[in-house]
């Protein structure tokens, strides 16, 4: 994968990415609304998965101007089994900028063609007010809510253009 927008690039996840995947799931912020602090052998077998899992589409977020990694896409299977998910990680000095929310507008519909998928969800911490705000600006339609991990979610659906 390989996608361009106004200012990111949009890369399959290489052994040269591990150092910045150990930051992210290291990251407080970050993780404050993804379960909290995990181990560091939790983190190092996700860093493994994401750079080697073929079940998911993941995508590393840099920025054009200095290929700096700042964010990580993924999409794959939901809880239900039956649908695909998106989630979506950045570096809190990132957030705010329109990053993440120009990744997810060409990840989407790029993911949705690539794996045949007519809908992908999101979910979100209802608390999540950030992560909320991007989905709904995206154009994401929100079709649920639940409680999950003892908070209350919202769950969110992305329709394929095509």
């Amino acid at each position: 994968m390989y996608l361009t927008t106004k200012r990111c690039l949009i890369t399959r996840p290489q052994l040269r990415d591990r150092p910045f995947l150990n930051q992210l799931f290291c990251n407080e912020k970050t993780r404050a609304f993804l379960g909290g602090r995990q181990s560091q052998n939790a983190i190092e077998r996700r860093c493994s998965k994401v750079i080697s899992q073929s079940q998911c589409d993941h995508g590393i977020v840099r920025l054009q101007e200095g290929d700096r990694a700042v964010g990580l896409l993924s999409v794959g299977p939901y809880h239900d089994t039956l649908s695909y998910e998106v989630s979506y990680e950045f570096l809190p000095e990132y957030w705010g900028k329109g990053y993440a929310y120009e990744a997810l507008q060409a990840f989407l519909p790029f993911s949705c063609q690539a794996l045949k998928l007519p809908v992908i969800l999101a979910e979100t911490q209802h608390r999540n007010t950030r992560s909320k705000r991007l989905l709904d600006k995206i154009g994401l339609q929100q079709v649920d809510q639940l409680k999950r991990f003892g908070e209350q979610q919202v769950i969110y659906q992305y329709r394929s253009p095509v």
